[in-house]
Protein backbone atom coordinates (compact mmCIF):
# COMPACT_ATOMS: atom_id res chain seq x y z
CA UNK A 1 0.00 0.00 0.00
CA UNK A 2 1.51 3.12 -1.53
CA UNK A 3 1.37 6.21 1.67
CA UNK A 4 -0.32 8.83 0.78
CA UNK A 5 1.43 12.34 -0.02
CA UNK A 6 0.92 14.35 3.05
CA UNK A 7 -0.86 17.69 1.44
CA UNK A 8 -3.12 15.51 0.51
CA UNK A 9 -4.85 14.93 3.44
CA UNK A 10 -4.04 18.49 4.89
CA UNK A 11 -6.98 20.79 4.18
CA UNK A 12 -7.68 24.61 5.33
CA UNK A 13 -9.92 25.91 7.91
CA UNK A 14 -12.72 27.10 5.80
CA UNK A 15 -13.50 24.06 3.81
CA UNK A 16 -16.81 22.82 4.43
CA UNK A 17 -18.38 19.33 5.03
CA UNK A 18 -19.28 18.40 1.17
CA UNK A 19 -15.38 19.16 0.17
CA UNK A 20 -14.06 16.91 3.18
CA UNK A 21 -16.18 14.05 1.29
CA UNK A 22 -14.51 14.64 -1.98
CA UNK A 23 -11.07 14.91 0.16
CA UNK A 24 -11.39 11.99 1.96
CA UNK A 25 -13.05 10.16 -1.31
CA UNK A 26 -10.10 11.03 -3.75
CA UNK A 27 -7.64 10.10 -1.57
CA UNK A 28 -8.74 7.26 -0.10
CA UNK A 29 -7.68 7.79 3.60
CA UNK A 30 -9.91 7.18 6.38
CA UNK A 31 -9.32 11.16 7.51
CA UNK A 32 -7.99 14.64 7.04
CA UNK A 33 -5.97 17.19 9.18
CA UNK A 34 -7.63 20.52 9.32
CA UNK A 35 -4.68 23.48 9.63
CA UNK A 36 -4.24 26.84 8.79
CA UNK A 37 -1.84 28.28 6.32
CA UNK A 38 1.56 27.31 8.35
CA UNK A 39 0.37 23.87 8.63
CA UNK A 40 -0.55 23.91 12.12
CA UNK A 41 -3.29 21.85 13.56
CA UNK A 42 -6.65 23.01 13.92
CA UNK A 43 -8.66 19.76 14.09
CA UNK A 44 -9.01 16.29 12.64
CA UNK A 45 -12.38 14.94 10.47
CA UNK A 46 -12.47 11.27 10.23
CA UNK A 47 -14.89 9.69 7.26
CA UNK A 48 -16.51 8.17 10.45
CA UNK A 49 -17.35 11.99 11.43
CA UNK A 50 -18.59 12.37 8.24
CA UNK A 51 -21.43 9.70 7.82
CA UNK A 52 -22.35 10.82 11.03
CA UNK A 53 -22.91 13.74 9.55
CA UNK A 54 -24.93 12.46 6.74
CA UNK A 55 -26.99 10.49 8.56
CA UNK A 56 -28.03 13.06 10.68
CA UNK A 57 -28.85 14.78 7.79
CA UNK A 58 -26.29 18.08 8.81
CA UNK A 59 -26.26 20.41 5.91
CA UNK A 60 -22.67 19.16 3.84
CA UNK A 61 -22.21 22.88 2.91
CA UNK A 62 -22.04 23.51 6.83
CA UNK A 63 -18.34 24.73 7.96
CA UNK A 64 -16.27 21.54 9.05
CA UNK A 65 -15.52 23.32 11.99
CA UNK A 66 -19.21 21.84 13.13
CA UNK A 67 -17.78 18.34 12.95
CA UNK A 68 -13.53 18.23 13.41
CA UNK A 69 -12.31 17.56 16.83
CA UNK A 70 -10.06 19.87 18.08
CA UNK A 71 -7.96 18.10 20.40
CA UNK A 72 -6.80 15.57 18.78
CA UNK A 73 -4.17 12.52 19.75
CA UNK A 74 -1.10 13.54 18.42
CA UNK A 75 2.56 12.62 18.49
CA UNK A 76 5.63 14.90 18.67
CA UNK A 77 8.36 15.08 15.89
CA UNK A 78 11.49 14.05 18.17
CA UNK A 79 10.58 10.66 19.13
CA UNK A 80 12.04 7.43 17.48
CA UNK A 81 10.12 5.59 14.54
CA UNK A 82 9.34 2.91 16.83
CA UNK A 83 8.30 3.91 19.81
CA UNK A 84 5.97 6.57 17.46
CA UNK A 85 4.61 3.12 16.37
CA UNK A 86 4.00 1.76 19.88
CA UNK A 87 2.42 4.90 20.88
CA UNK A 88 0.04 5.02 17.57
CA UNK A 89 -0.55 0.99 18.36
CA UNK A 90 -1.81 2.12 22.01
CA UNK A 91 -3.88 5.32 20.89
CA UNK A 92 -6.07 3.38 19.12
CA UNK A 93 -6.16 5.47 16.63
CA UNK A 94 -6.76 5.29 12.68
CA UNK A 95 -4.88 8.49 12.04
CA UNK A 96 -2.19 10.24 13.86
CA UNK A 97 -0.67 13.35 12.68
CA UNK A 98 3.25 14.01 13.72
CA UNK A 99 3.67 17.84 14.91
CA UNK A 100 6.64 19.83 15.56
CA UNK A 101 6.87 22.00 18.46
CA UNK A 102 5.03 24.40 16.83
CA UNK A 103 2.12 22.14 16.34
CA UNK A 104 2.46 22.15 12.60
CA UNK A 105 2.02 18.90 10.91
CA UNK A 106 5.22 17.47 9.16
CA UNK A 107 3.96 13.58 9.02
CA UNK A 108 1.49 11.35 9.96
CA UNK A 109 0.84 7.72 10.96
CA UNK A 110 -2.10 5.43 8.98
CA UNK A 111 -2.80 2.55 10.81
CA UNK A 112 -3.21 0.15 7.61
CA UNK A 113 -0.16 1.32 6.18
CA UNK A 114 1.82 -0.45 9.50
CA UNK A 115 -0.55 -3.68 9.65
CA UNK A 116 0.66 -4.51 5.99
CA UNK A 117 4.06 -5.36 7.79
CA UNK A 118 1.94 -6.92 11.48
CA UNK A 119 -0.66 -8.96 9.92
CA UNK A 120 1.31 -11.48 7.55
CA UNK A 121 0.50 -14.67 9.50
CA UNK A 122 -1.45 -17.22 7.99
CA UNK A 123 -5.06 -16.92 9.65
CA UNK A 124 -8.47 -18.68 8.87
CA UNK A 125 -9.83 -19.06 5.49
CA UNK A 126 -6.59 -19.27 4.31
CA UNK A 127 -5.53 -22.28 1.72
CA UNK A 128 -3.29 -24.72 3.28
CA UNK A 129 -1.77 -27.72 1.40
CA UNK A 130 -3.18 -28.40 -1.95
CA UNK A 131 -5.94 -26.17 -1.75
CA UNK A 132 -7.42 -27.42 1.52
CA UNK A 133 -9.70 -24.95 3.31
CA UNK A 134 -8.93 -24.43 6.96
CA UNK A 135 -12.68 -22.81 8.15
CA UNK A 136 -12.63 -20.74 11.46
CA UNK A 137 -12.38 -22.57 14.72
CA UNK A 138 -14.12 -19.80 16.73
CA UNK A 139 -16.14 -17.53 15.89
CA UNK A 140 -17.61 -14.09 17.27
CA UNK A 141 -21.15 -14.15 16.29
CA UNK A 142 -22.05 -9.92 17.81
CA UNK A 143 -26.02 -10.34 18.16
CA UNK A 144 -25.78 -14.11 19.00
CA UNK A 145 -29.65 -13.99 20.54
CA UNK A 146 -31.59 -12.41 17.92
CA UNK A 147 -33.76 -13.46 15.50
CA UNK A 148 -30.80 -14.47 12.92
CA UNK A 149 -28.19 -15.41 15.48
CA UNK A 150 -29.86 -17.59 17.40
CA UNK A 151 -30.58 -19.84 14.75
CA UNK A 152 -26.90 -19.49 13.67
CA UNK A 153 -25.71 -20.09 17.31
CA UNK A 154 -27.18 -23.09 17.23
CA UNK A 155 -26.11 -24.40 13.79
CA UNK A 156 -22.57 -23.39 14.39
CA UNK A 157 -22.20 -25.35 17.52
CA UNK A 158 -24.29 -28.58 15.80
CA UNK A 159 -21.09 -28.04 13.46
CA UNK A 160 -18.38 -28.51 15.64
CA UNK A 161 -16.98 -24.86 16.15
CA UNK A 162 -16.36 -22.95 19.21
CA UNK A 163 -18.78 -20.06 20.24
CA UNK A 164 -18.80 -16.63 21.79
CA UNK A 165 -22.10 -14.56 21.58
CA UNK A 166 -21.66 -10.60 22.11
CA UNK A 167 -25.59 -9.48 23.00
CA UNK A 168 -26.72 -6.53 24.86
CA UNK A 169 -30.17 -9.24 25.31
CA UNK A 170 -32.51 -6.23 24.40
CA UNK A 171 -34.94 -8.50 23.52
CA UNK A 172 -34.18 -10.78 26.91
CA UNK A 173 -32.34 -13.82 27.26
CA UNK A 174 -34.71 -16.60 26.39
CA UNK A 175 -33.32 -17.43 23.07
CA UNK A 176 -29.29 -18.29 24.26
CA UNK A 177 -30.81 -20.22 27.03
CA UNK A 178 -31.43 -22.92 24.29
CA UNK A 179 -27.81 -23.73 24.29
CA UNK A 180 -25.17 -24.67 26.66
CA UNK A 181 -21.77 -26.46 26.60
CA UNK A 182 -17.94 -26.13 26.31
CA UNK A 183 -18.28 -24.67 23.27
CA UNK A 184 -20.57 -21.38 23.94
CA UNK A 185 -18.93 -18.77 25.82
CA UNK A 186 -22.02 -15.86 26.39
CA UNK A 187 -20.98 -11.73 26.92
CA UNK A 188 -23.72 -9.42 27.72
CA UNK A 189 -22.34 -6.34 26.36
CA UNK A 190 -22.68 -3.60 23.69
CA UNK A 191 -21.23 -3.35 21.10
CA UNK A 192 -20.66 0.04 20.86
CA UNK A 193 -18.35 -0.04 23.55
CA UNK A 194 -14.93 -0.04 22.01
CA UNK A 195 -13.70 -2.03 25.23
CA UNK A 196 -16.09 -4.38 25.18
CA UNK A 197 -15.45 -5.25 21.68
CA UNK A 198 -11.65 -6.15 22.27
CA UNK A 199 -12.56 -8.08 25.35
CA UNK A 200 -14.40 -10.29 23.15
CA UNK A 201 -12.72 -10.42 20.19
CA UNK A 202 -9.07 -11.71 21.57
CA UNK A 203 -8.86 -15.52 20.83
CA UNK A 204 -11.17 -15.74 17.93
CA UNK A 205 -10.43 -16.50 14.02
CA UNK A 206 -14.05 -14.63 12.58
CA UNK A 207 -16.82 -12.44 13.24
CA UNK A 208 -20.34 -12.79 11.94
CA UNK A 209 -21.98 -9.07 12.80
CA UNK A 210 -25.11 -9.16 13.55
CA UNK A 211 -26.27 -6.48 16.29
CA UNK A 212 -28.37 -3.71 15.25
CA UNK A 213 -31.77 -2.36 15.70
CA UNK A 214 -34.22 -4.07 12.99
CA UNK A 215 -36.82 -2.70 11.23
CA UNK A 216 -38.01 0.63 10.00
CA UNK A 217 -39.96 1.51 13.04
CA UNK A 218 -37.87 0.14 16.12
CA UNK A 219 -34.78 2.18 14.10
CA UNK A 220 -37.48 5.81 14.40
CA UNK A 221 -37.87 5.53 18.26
CA UNK A 222 -34.54 6.84 19.25
CA UNK A 223 -32.32 8.22 16.01
CA UNK A 224 -29.55 8.51 17.64
CA UNK A 225 -29.21 4.82 19.47
CA UNK A 226 -29.56 3.51 15.92
CA UNK A 227 -26.95 5.89 14.49
CA UNK A 228 -24.57 4.69 16.98
CA UNK A 229 -25.67 1.35 17.02
CA UNK A 230 -25.90 0.30 13.43
CA UNK A 231 -23.11 2.42 12.04
CA UNK A 232 -20.65 3.79 14.82
CA UNK A 233 -20.69 0.57 16.01
CA UNK A 234 -19.30 -1.29 12.83
CA UNK A 235 -16.51 1.45 12.82
CA UNK A 236 -15.22 0.21 16.01
CA UNK A 237 -15.31 -3.52 14.92
CA UNK A 238 -13.98 -3.25 11.86
CA UNK A 239 -10.89 -1.03 13.24
CA UNK A 240 -10.29 -3.80 15.91
CA UNK A 241 -10.40 -6.34 13.95
CA UNK A 242 -7.69 -5.08 11.93
CA UNK A 243 -5.97 -4.42 15.37
CA UNK A 244 -6.30 -7.86 16.66
CA UNK A 245 -5.48 -9.41 12.88
CA UNK A 246 -8.89 -11.49 12.65
CA UNK A 247 -8.98 -11.20 8.74
CA UNK A 248 -12.55 -12.56 8.52
CA UNK A 249 -15.44 -10.57 9.19
CA UNK A 250 -19.27 -11.17 7.68
CA UNK A 251 -21.78 -7.97 7.55
CA UNK A 252 -25.38 -9.02 7.61
CA UNK A 253 -26.97 -5.89 5.33
CA UNK A 254 -29.84 -5.73 3.80
CA UNK A 255 -32.05 -5.30 0.50
CA UNK A 256 -34.02 -2.23 1.49
CA UNK A 257 -30.94 -0.44 0.62
CA UNK A 258 -32.47 -0.70 -3.01
CA UNK A 259 -35.44 0.80 -1.92
CA UNK A 260 -37.87 1.65 -4.93
CA UNK A 261 -36.90 0.21 -8.18
CA UNK A 262 -39.33 -1.18 -11.00
CA UNK A 263 -36.17 -3.27 -12.59
CA UNK A 264 -35.06 -6.40 -11.67
CA UNK A 265 -31.94 -5.30 -9.55
CA UNK A 266 -28.31 -6.35 -8.96
CA UNK A 267 -25.36 -6.02 -6.25
CA UNK A 268 -23.95 -3.41 -8.99
CA UNK A 269 -27.68 -1.18 -9.13
CA UNK A 270 -27.97 1.90 -7.85
CA UNK A 271 -29.11 2.01 -4.29
CA UNK A 272 -32.18 4.12 -3.38
CA UNK A 273 -32.99 3.88 0.58
CA UNK A 274 -36.38 5.01 2.21
CA UNK A 275 -35.17 4.32 5.52
CA UNK A 276 -32.79 5.60 8.08
CA UNK A 277 -32.43 1.56 8.28
CA UNK A 278 -31.12 1.18 5.03
CA UNK A 279 -29.09 4.52 4.73
CA UNK A 280 -27.39 2.93 7.78
CA UNK A 281 -26.80 -0.17 6.13
CA UNK A 282 -25.13 1.68 3.35
CA UNK A 283 -22.73 3.82 5.62
CA UNK A 284 -21.42 1.10 7.01
CA UNK A 285 -21.31 -1.25 3.48
CA UNK A 286 -18.81 2.12 2.90
CA UNK A 287 -16.85 2.16 5.98
CA UNK A 288 -16.25 -1.61 5.86
CA UNK A 289 -15.22 -1.75 2.10
CA UNK A 290 -12.90 1.71 2.59
CA UNK A 291 -10.82 -0.68 4.76
CA UNK A 292 -7.99 -0.93 2.18
CA UNK A 293 -5.98 -3.78 3.77
CA UNK A 294 -4.36 -6.58 1.61
CA UNK A 295 -5.28 -8.91 4.87
CA UNK A 296 -8.51 -7.81 6.00
CA UNK A 297 -11.13 -9.87 4.48
CA UNK A 298 -14.40 -8.55 4.81
CA UNK A 299 -17.45 -10.29 3.27
CA UNK A 300 -21.07 -8.33 2.76
CA UNK A 301 -24.29 -10.46 2.36
CA UNK A 302 -27.31 -8.08 1.63
CA UNK A 303 -30.28 -10.48 2.85
CA UNK A 304 -33.58 -10.96 1.77
CA UNK A 305 -36.70 -10.14 3.74
CA UNK A 306 -36.26 -13.01 6.52
CA UNK A 307 -38.67 -15.27 7.49
CA UNK A 308 -39.35 -18.52 9.48
CA UNK A 309 -38.58 -19.42 13.27
CA UNK A 310 -36.55 -19.06 15.28
CA UNK A 311 -35.51 -18.81 18.81
CA UNK A 312 -36.23 -15.51 19.19
CA UNK A 313 -39.42 -15.31 17.64
CA UNK A 314 -40.61 -12.20 15.57
CA UNK A 315 -43.93 -11.90 14.16
CA UNK A 316 -43.28 -8.46 12.84
CA UNK A 317 -41.93 -9.74 9.43
CA UNK A 318 -44.19 -9.75 6.62
CA UNK A 319 -44.77 -13.37 6.40
CA UNK A 320 -44.65 -14.48 9.74
CA UNK A 321 -46.78 -11.69 10.78
CA UNK A 322 -49.45 -12.92 8.03
CA UNK A 323 -49.11 -16.23 8.70
CA UNK A 324 -49.95 -16.27 12.46
CA UNK A 325 -52.73 -13.78 11.66
CA UNK A 326 -54.19 -16.36 8.79
CA UNK A 327 -53.97 -18.89 11.51
CA UNK A 328 -55.08 -17.30 14.80
CA UNK A 329 -58.09 -14.57 13.11
CA UNK A 330 -58.95 -16.22 9.22
CA UNK A 331 -58.66 -13.16 7.92
CA UNK A 332 -55.23 -11.00 6.47
CA UNK A 333 -55.38 -7.47 5.38
CA UNK A 334 -52.46 -6.69 2.70
CA UNK A 335 -51.60 -2.78 2.05
CA UNK A 336 -50.86 -2.24 -1.66
CA UNK A 337 -49.89 -5.92 -3.01
CA UNK A 338 -48.28 -4.77 -6.33
CA UNK A 339 -45.09 -4.60 -4.13
CA UNK A 340 -42.22 -7.00 -4.86
CA UNK A 341 -39.87 -8.30 -2.13
CA UNK A 342 -37.31 -11.20 -2.06
CA UNK A 343 -37.46 -13.84 0.62
CA UNK A 344 -35.24 -16.02 2.18
CA UNK A 345 -36.16 -18.25 5.77
CA UNK A 346 -33.38 -17.98 8.78
CA UNK A 347 -32.24 -21.22 8.24
CA UNK A 348 -31.04 -20.57 4.86
CA UNK A 349 -29.57 -17.20 5.99
CA UNK A 350 -27.44 -19.48 8.75
CA UNK A 351 -26.24 -21.45 5.51
CA UNK A 352 -25.41 -18.66 3.41
CA UNK A 353 -23.25 -16.82 6.70
CA UNK A 354 -21.60 -20.67 7.15
CA UNK A 355 -20.52 -21.44 3.58
CA UNK A 356 -19.44 -17.65 3.40
CA UNK A 357 -16.90 -18.87 6.06
CA UNK A 358 -15.52 -22.13 4.59
CA UNK A 359 -15.14 -20.26 1.05
CA UNK A 360 -11.91 -19.12 0.07
CA UNK A 361 -11.09 -15.91 1.28
CA UNK A 362 -10.27 -14.76 -2.07
CA UNK A 363 -13.70 -15.53 -3.73
CA UNK A 364 -15.28 -13.38 -0.75
CA UNK A 365 -13.11 -10.90 0.29
CA UNK A 366 -14.38 -7.08 -0.24
CA UNK A 367 -17.41 -8.68 -1.83
CA UNK A 368 -20.62 -7.36 -1.83
CA UNK A 369 -23.42 -10.48 -2.40
CA UNK A 370 -27.20 -10.43 -2.38
CA UNK A 371 -28.43 -13.32 -0.43
CA UNK A 372 -31.15 -15.05 -1.32
CA UNK A 373 -32.22 -16.87 -4.48
CA UNK A 374 -33.81 -15.65 -7.35
CA UNK A 375 -36.73 -17.80 -7.86
CA UNK A 376 -37.75 -16.17 -3.92
CA UNK A 377 -39.12 -13.28 -5.52
CA UNK A 378 -43.10 -12.75 -4.80
CA UNK A 379 -45.84 -9.61 -5.13
CA UNK A 380 -47.21 -9.48 -1.47
CA UNK A 381 -50.37 -10.60 -2.81
CA UNK A 382 -48.74 -13.73 -3.90
CA UNK A 383 -48.06 -14.33 -0.26
CA UNK A 384 -51.85 -13.74 0.65
CA UNK A 385 -52.37 -16.51 -2.02
CA UNK A 386 -49.97 -18.75 -1.30
CA UNK A 387 -51.08 -18.46 2.23
CA UNK A 388 -54.59 -19.29 1.27
CA UNK A 389 -53.40 -22.33 -0.89
CA UNK A 390 -51.95 -23.69 2.56
CA UNK A 391 -55.15 -22.03 4.67
CA UNK A 392 -58.45 -21.99 2.67
CA UNK A 393 -60.48 -20.77 4.79
CA UNK A 394 -58.28 -17.68 4.93
CA UNK A 395 -60.06 -14.70 3.70
CA UNK A 396 -57.75 -12.13 2.69
CA UNK A 397 -59.15 -7.99 1.88
CA UNK A 398 -56.52 -5.91 -0.24
CA UNK A 399 -56.19 -2.34 0.67
CA UNK A 400 -55.44 0.40 -1.65
CA UNK A 401 -53.13 1.99 0.88
CA UNK A 402 -49.58 1.28 0.30
CA UNK A 403 -48.04 2.08 3.67
CA UNK A 404 -44.23 0.53 2.92
CA UNK A 405 -43.44 2.12 -0.28
CA UNK A 406 -40.42 -0.52 -0.78
CA UNK A 407 -40.38 -2.25 -4.05
CA UNK A 408 -37.52 -4.44 -5.39
CA UNK A 409 -37.12 -7.60 -7.71
CA UNK A 410 -33.63 -8.86 -6.67
CA UNK A 411 -31.33 -11.44 -8.49
CA UNK A 412 -29.39 -13.47 -6.67
CA UNK A 413 -27.19 -14.76 -9.38
CA UNK A 414 -23.82 -13.53 -8.37
CA UNK A 415 -23.83 -15.83 -4.93
CA UNK A 416 -25.57 -18.77 -6.81
CA UNK A 417 -22.30 -18.23 -9.92
CA UNK A 418 -19.69 -17.56 -7.34
CA UNK A 419 -20.28 -19.66 -3.95
CA UNK A 420 -23.35 -21.53 -5.72
CA UNK A 421 -25.45 -21.07 -3.09
CA UNK A 422 -29.35 -21.64 -3.44
CA UNK A 423 -32.00 -22.04 -0.44
CA UNK A 424 -33.34 -25.50 0.21
CA UNK A 425 -36.26 -23.77 2.32
CA UNK A 426 -38.98 -22.05 0.34
CA UNK A 427 -41.90 -19.61 2.00
CA UNK A 428 -44.39 -22.26 1.64
CA UNK A 429 -42.38 -24.23 3.83
CA UNK A 430 -41.94 -21.32 6.23
CA UNK A 431 -45.94 -21.35 6.59
CA UNK A 432 -46.29 -25.15 6.53
CA UNK A 433 -44.04 -24.86 9.85
CA UNK A 434 -46.15 -22.46 11.53
CA UNK A 435 -48.93 -24.24 10.69
CA UNK A 436 -48.04 -27.26 12.57
CA UNK A 437 -46.43 -25.15 15.48
CA UNK A 438 -49.90 -23.32 16.08
CA UNK A 439 -51.86 -26.33 15.72
CA UNK A 440 -50.19 -29.62 16.73
CA UNK A 441 -47.54 -27.54 19.15
CA UNK A 442 -50.03 -25.17 20.79
CA UNK A 443 -47.20 -22.22 19.89
CA UNK A 444 -47.36 -18.18 19.34
CA UNK A 445 -51.02 -18.21 20.52
CA UNK A 446 -49.51 -15.36 21.86
CA UNK A 447 -48.24 -13.47 18.95
CA UNK A 448 -49.46 -9.84 19.79
CA UNK A 449 -47.33 -10.07 23.23
CA UNK A 450 -44.33 -7.21 22.98
CA UNK A 451 -41.51 -9.83 23.09
CA UNK A 452 -41.99 -10.93 19.00
CA UNK A 453 -42.11 -7.32 17.88
CA UNK A 454 -38.92 -4.81 17.53
CA UNK A 455 -40.97 -1.69 17.88
CA UNK A 456 -42.76 -2.79 21.23
CA UNK A 457 -39.77 -3.96 22.87
CA UNK A 458 -38.25 -1.38 22.45
CA UNK A 459 -40.54 1.13 22.93
CA UNK A 460 -41.33 -0.27 26.35
CA UNK A 461 -37.47 -0.33 27.25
Amino acid sequence: MKKKNLSDIIVPLNSTIRSIIETISNTGTRGVFICDKNRELMGIVMDSDIRRAVLSNLDLNASVKTIMKTTPFVIADGIPLEMRKQLFIKSEKMLVPIVDKKRSVIDYIYLPDILEDLFNKQTSGSFIGNGMILPPQKILVIGGAGYIGSVLVEKLLRKGYKVRVLDLLLYGENPICNFEGENLEFIRGDCRNEETIKQVLDGVDAVVHLGEIVGDPACSINESFTIETNYLATHRIVEQCMKNQINRLIFASSCSVYGQNDHEINEESELNPVSLYARCKIESEKAILSYGSNNFCPTILRLATVHGKSYRQRFDLVVNLLTIKALAEKKIKIFGGVQWRPFISVKDVCEGIIQVLHTDREKVKNQVFNLGDSRENYQLSQIGMIIKNILPEVEIEYLKDQIDKRNYRVSFEKIRRHLGFSVEYKLADTIKDFVTAYRQENLFHDYNDSKYHNYLSLSRI
